[in-house]
């Protein structure tokens, strides 16, 4: 059986993680400044007895009020504590970028969780990215609240935004070093928006404001001089109103993906990093959340659908051809009408399985009061559904009823909808109209039922057949099933998890199932 040989715990918050070959990189963010017994003043009279608190807080601290520590506890008990990191390991970036301690454990996998090789710089972070030699800590720098006096002071803040980026060197398996640090305008979506190729940075970022269609995005390159990370390239006009919502890079080319109404596909030549530039552009409606490259010229997108002004009508997902990448192309579709995925937010929900051609995604059917996974097989030019999978017992599939589901096809061609509610319900979307006989216990799996007496008259006035002591009972989408979070590959089997609500919190059971390929 499995046993704790030992346990780390360590002041912060726990950012990411990412593992090259056995050693795995975490980084974890400290905020000291939350541990100040820090005056707030109820009044402007009291500001300056409170600046001269506070001021006397900081001047009294220590050493281990502004850096993280550790406790680790071995298998029989025992505890040593300390601090995370000495002061002279602590580096400061070149351009001040706000308050915390950003550190970085090297742990192998099967080795002992040892802290002397854990690296630190003052800085926040947010955004984890990792290639095979490097390691990059993002966020998105604000002004400090005490100096924005006014609403122009607010937006001045927000157009001026930037992008800290720190980065690490992990080629040696025994511990990260802090190497240097830059910024860029602008914010970032997630770690897919950097990327690093022939040890050039490359970052995607948006300025201005979707809202007020004042933004515009840019594919910028980096790289490193001395301890900084200067810019050397960029290309803007891209998105210009709307905001980003996927980005990939493979190789020299970056593959950007923004919405506002409808999606424009960009992909950008980053062969010259001095000069990148747009070369191919596709508009189609809906938009990916998340990108996906196949190889052989394809990238796969999950994502929404929507109308030509931008209503979100479902969950979507392209095959493109990429493989001229001036005429990027949208080969083939798949859609679920008032469908949901979340892999945008959540990438490790979605699976690629290459040796079958097989992508399994998450999707959530409002209308359908279904939950769980699509498996579609991908060709050259077409996705083709080849199968569903839920977590759902037989017996306990949503609308499972002892009594008869009364449809609009109850009802005579000349109905009318304003005289009549019931006719209007029958036509709606997601209700579920239940006609129950004496002795049929009524209500539907997976929805919330009650009954509607005064609906039987208007059932008779429409022409629907209803017998003596019936009852309609109206329904409406329930318990929403359980979301399939994760899922993989083991042998012949896919093993799909979900938890209730999508939550990995840990703090509600989920249930694990395995399903034959």
């Amino acid at each position: 059986d499995p046993v704790v040989l030992e346990t780390l715990t360590v002041d912060g918050e726990y950012v990411s993680a990412r593992g090259v070959d056995g050693v795995a990189r975490v980084v974890v963010r400290s905020n000291p400044q939350w541990r100040f017994p820090f005056v707030y003043p109820q009044s402007p009279a009291g500001e300056e007895r409170a600046a001269e608190s506070n001021r006397e807080a900081v001047l009294e601290s220590t050493l281990e009020d502004w850096l993280p520590g550790y406790v680790r506890t071995a298998a029989d008990g025992t505890t040593t504590e300390g601090l995370l990191v000495p002061c002279e390991r602590v580096e400061a970036p070149t351009a001040f970028a706000g308050f915390g301690v950003l550190s970085v454990l090297t742990l192998p996998v099967a080795g002992e969780l040892d802290t002397s090789t854990t690296t630190s710089v003052l800085a926040p972070g947010d955004i984890v990215y990792a290639s095979p030699t490097s390691l990059y800590v993002a966020t998105t720098t604000w002004l400090d609240p005490a100096i924005a006096e006014n609403e122009q002071d607010w937006q001045k803040a927000w157009e001026q935004r930037k992008v800290s980026i720190h980065r690490f060197d992990i080629t040696d398996p025994t511990g990260a070093r802090y190497e240097a640090s830059g910024s860029v305008p602008g914010e970032i979506r997630d770690q897919f928006s950097l990327s690093e190729y022939d040890g050039v940075l490359r970052v995607v970022t948006t300025s201005g404001t979707p809202w007020d269609e004042t933004s515009e995005s840019f594919v910028r390159t980096l790289r490193q001089a001395g301890e900084e990370l200067v810019e050397i390239g960029a290309v803007g006009d891209i998105g210009n109103g709307e905001a980003v919502q996927s980005v990939r890079f493979a190789g020299p080319l970056a593959y950007v993906v923004t919405f506002r109404q409808v999606d424009p596909f960009y992909v950008v030549d980053l062969s010259d990093p001095e000069s990148p530039r747009v070369v191919g552009e596709l508009k189609i409606p809906g938009f990916s959340s998340y990108l996906h490259p196949l190889g052989d010229g394809l990238v796969l997108g999950v994502g929404s659908d929507a109308t030509d002004e931008g209503r979100v009508t479902g969950a979507k997902v392209s095959l493109f051809d990429v493989s001229d990448p001036a005429a990027p192309t949208e080969l083939a579709t798949w859609t679920a009408p008032d469908g949901w995925n979340n892999v945008g937010w959540d990438h490790r929900s979605f699976l690629w399985w290459a040796p079958e051609r097989l992508a399994v995604i998450p999707v959530q059917v409002y209308s359908e009061n279904w939950a769980g996974a699509v498996v579609l097989k991908v060709t050259d030019n077409a996705l083709t559904e080849v199968g569903r999978i839920d977590h759902v017992d037989v017996g306990d599939e949503p609308g499972r009823t002892d009594c008869r589901a009364v449809d609009e096809t109850d009802l005579p061609p000349d109905a009318n909808e304003a005289r009549a509610e019931l006719a209007y319900l029958l036509r709606e979307e997601g209700a579920l109209v239940l006609l129950c006989e004496p002795g049929q216990r009524g209500g539907a799996t997976g929805y919330d039922c009650h009954a509607e007496p005064f609906f039987l008259e208007e059932a008779r006035s429409l022409g629907i057949e209803v017998p003596d002591d019936a009852r309609i009972e109206l329904c409406w989408p329930g318990q929403q099933l359980d979301p399939i979070v994760r899922s993989m590959v083991i042998g012949d089997q896919l093993w799909t998890l979900s938890y209730p609500w999508g939550d990995l919190s840990g703090q509600q059971s989920g249930r694990l199932q395995a399903n034959d390929l």
